[in-house]
């Protein structure tokens, strides 16, 4: 049987090349000017991925001052990329509802009609995909069918299951990255700014609010005394694995919430509200459980929080860019493989107070890295390790008041949130109160 990867990847990626390499119109051959450069970066990845990757288009903005930048993501996470200053446009893969499809196809047909409908007869100087290690989203297949007269990606040689799955990948490329040393992906983002000849001044991470977002933070933690400790929690992973235990998260709040007023705050995804309202009834205190938000609002409750635990997940980089203390619970062995894609050298959140706890080593057979698909190298972390970082974190700085953020507020262009309705704030929300203050779409915080 064939990979699946191949088949839904490997195959149209390749034939896409083929394509743009012997049958499409030729593009021009004259070098493109530095001055008005047209770009295009395609991150089909995931939510920590995207804000991972806003270091990038402030940095190409600065570098090239005269340039237009275009980014192509997937449908949810555009609302937190519409207010960012530094990108021009926004296109959103839209979802193929066809439930009889498998997923890879579907997002085949997604990445098609995309190009079909909003790229097709457009031209650019430079196309980008930014993905270091396996490209299993189609960001080379769509980053060749895009008529660019350069395209920059990283070498299929990044790593061995990079080799394996997306051979022939390099082809695409005019310009291929090396692998480069083991550093993380913020700063291999950055290098393909060097790469197109311009310097990077700032790496740090930047998410663009506006007051909209603000007021909705504000009205849902309106009744939370001045004094509380503002401690949020993102108990959601990619996989069961990524997932420290409810249990674990309760003991580690109760004991803090003993030394403390605390007031906890529960991020989660639509799909996770069970399992946060379960958490809840572990908790000595009433928590605010925020799920399915759109993301800019998580982003701004999250600029109001002291402290921020939770699993290696899109909520620990959304607390990351909004400079909230963050503490990570990572199933990645601190002796594993260094460039793996749960390995928090590559992928912790990227701030200035930021801690990440690790098993010291991999259990049973995981070695280089967590093999178990339910919660495993992870049960290695304990409750006490928890508490202590956190009793360090808050101890650091307990006034939120004096706290600096490396947000921005935006300008209402490019807003798409509706306006914010005015129900009474309450401690603990209800899920269609809190569904029906947010006002959008739910998020996606995996």
């Amino acid at each position: 049987m064939l990979p699946p990867l191949l088949l839904s990847v490997g195959v149209p990626t390749k034939l896409a090349i083929f394509w743009r390499a012997h049958l499409a119109p030729a593009a021009s051959t004259d070098p493109p000017r530095r001055d008005t450069l047209s770009l295009l970066v395609i991150r089909l990845d995931g939510l920590g991925d995207v804000v991972l990757t806003t270091p990038l288009f402030r940095e190409l903005k600065r570098a090239f001052p005269g340039s237009s930048c275009t980014v192509v993501v997937q449908d949810a996470f555009r609302p937190l990329l519409v207010t960012n200053p530094h990108i021009d446009e926004v296109l959103s893969l839209r979802p193929v509802n066809a439930a009889w499809l498998p997923a890879r196809a579907r997002s085949l047909l997604s990445v098609l009609w995309l190009y079909w409908h909003r790229l097709r007869g457009r031209r650019f100087d430079v196309a980008i995909s930014p993905r270091w290690d396996v490209d299993d989203r189609l960001a080379t297949l769509l980053c060749s069918l895009v008529d660019a007269k350069e395209r920059v990606g990283y070498t299929e040689m990044a790593s061995p299951a990079k080799q394996r799955h997306n051979r022939g990948f390099d082809a695409a490329f005019s310009t291929c990255l090396s692998a480069g040393p083991v550093q993380h992906e913020v700063l291999r983002n950055l290098e393909i700014v060097r790469i197109l000849g311009g310097k990077v001044e700032d790496s740090k991470l930047e998410i663009s609010l506006t007051q909209r977002d603000r007021e909705f933070a504000s009205k849902l933690l309106a009744n939370v005394p001045a004094t509380s400790t503002l401690v949020a929690v993102g108990i959601g992973g990619r996989s069961a694995s990524r997932r420290w235990p409810l249990e674990n998260y309760a003991q580690s709040l109760n004991q803090l919430w003993k030394e403390r007023r605390m007031q906890p705050v529960i991020i989660c995804s639509d799909g996770e509200w069970e399992e946060a309202c379960k958490l809840d009834k572990l908790l000595c205190s009433e928590a605010i459980i925020i799920s399915g938000v759109p993301l800019r609002k998580v982003c701004a409750v999250l600029e109001r929080c002291h402290l921020f635990i939770g699993n290696d997940s899109g909520s620990a980089h959304l607390a990351g860019a909004m400079n909230c203390k963050t503490i990570v619970i990572s199933r990645h062995p601190s002796g594993g493989d260094p460039n793996h894609a749960n390995s928090p050298i590559r992928f912790a959140p990227y701030c200035d107070r930021v801690c990440v706890l690790q098993p010291a080593a991999g259990l049973d057979a995981c070695k280089a890295a967590c093999l178990s698909a339910g919660p495993h190298c992870i049960t290695a972390v304990s409750v006490e390790q928890a508490v202590a970082a956190a009793r360090e974190m808050l101890r650091r700085d307990h006034s939120s008041s004096s706290r600096a953020t490396q947000t921005n507020m935006a300008p209402p262009r490019g807003d798409d949130s509706p306006p914010v309705i005015d129900p009474a704030a309450a401690v603990a929300l209800s899920k269609a109160e809190l569904s029906r203050l947010a006002g959008n779409r739910p998020a996606n915080l995996l």
